[in-house]
């Protein structure tokens, strides 16, 4: 009787962590589905209830919260936003600000007269964002001359990464006041503008420089370089200088995630990457998608300095 009733707890202890192993992995796939029902821009196009059931489907038997890494991954594609993605749980790393690289960003003077400043695509934060605005605003204070009469701002190789560096650091050729806006799902905007010296997304300040520098003339011509490979924060950029009756953009579409991502950390420090905004320039104007130029050309540099050297 004895040996009966210690099977019989044997039995009860596994069928109990059996079934907690399986509602931690369910648990935890709800909550990152739930994250995307709440926040995604495509949350009305959805049918969330197929969606949770399929996931549920997929994941029958799967007991660790890693097991249901891929089911999340399939979810995301089914939004088809085209912008989210998943991070798994990363081991940690220390990774010293020193070890950092802060790509180069290209500046010369074309014909005795047009500045030229190539813009990199750039993901970091913190201090190291900080350094890359430093370092754009130090090429714009090199490329200011009295003889400079348009500027051309190359974005084509521009593929994203943290918008709020890029902002701040051609912050002296955007000019002060409303840049953009983000809209979420609900109509809900906010803006994101350059004041003083630094960057804001609404109220939020994301970026400051300690002496952000002024152009010695107001810019008479300013072109915008694109490409299929300026994406995302690329975008937010060119988006950036559109309103500006002196700006003109040349080259090809742009890859069309002019959408803005969130970054939701999950129980285990996986990070769900999600689409839940989309941009508009300073009128208001949606995109969403890809950008068009206002020149579509193949030889966009060449066509930007015969524009800017019209008179």
């Amino acid at each position: 009787m004895l040996h009966m009733k210690k099977n019989l707890l044997i039995i009860l202890v596994f069928l109990f962590f059996s079934c907690n192993n399986n509602n931690s992995a369910k648990t935890y796939l709800n909550s990152a589905i739930d994250i995307m029902e709440e926040n995604s821009i495509k949350t009305e196009n959805i049918d969330w209830d197929n969606l949770r059931n399929t996931a549920h489907k997929n994941i029958e038997g799967k007991k660790t919260a890693e097991e249901t890494y891929s089911t999340i991954e399939n979810a995301l594609k089914e939004l088809g936003d085209n912008h989210s993605f998943f991070i798994p749980k990363q081991p940690d790393t220390i990774i010293g600000e020193s070890d950092e690289i802060i790509p180069s960003v290209e500046a010369k003077i074309l014909n005795k007269q047009i500045a030229y400043l190539k813009v990199p695509a750039f993901n970091k934060g913190g201090n190291l964002a900080n350094k890359f605005a430093t370092k754009i605003q130090s090429k714009i204070i090199a490329l200011d001359r009295p003889e400079i009469e348009g500027w051309i701002i190359d974005l084509s190789e521009n593929y994203g990464g943290n918008m709020w560096p890029m902002y701040l650091g051609l912050a002296p050729l955007i000019g002060e006041g409303i840049s953009g806006y983000f809209f979420d799902w609900e109509k809900n905007s906010a803006e994101w503008s350059f004041k003083t010296n630094a960057v804001y997304n609404k109220e939020d300040n994301k970026l400051e420089i300690k002496n952000p520098y002024k152009l010695k003339k107001k810019p008479i011509k300013i072109a915008i370089l694109t490409s299929g490979i300026t994406a995302s924060s690329g975008e937010a950029i060119v988006i950036a200088f559109k309103g500006l009756s002196y700006t003109k953009s040349f080259g090809q579409k742009t890859a069309g995630l002019s959408t803005g991502n969130h970054v939701y950390e999950l129980s285990d420090g996986a990070k769900l990457i999600l689409t839940t905004t989309i941009m508009a320039d300073r009128t208001k104007k949606l995109y969403g998608g890809q950008l068009i130029p206002d020149i579509p050309t193949n030889n966009p540099k060449a066509k930007a300095i015969e524009w800017l050297l019209e008179k």
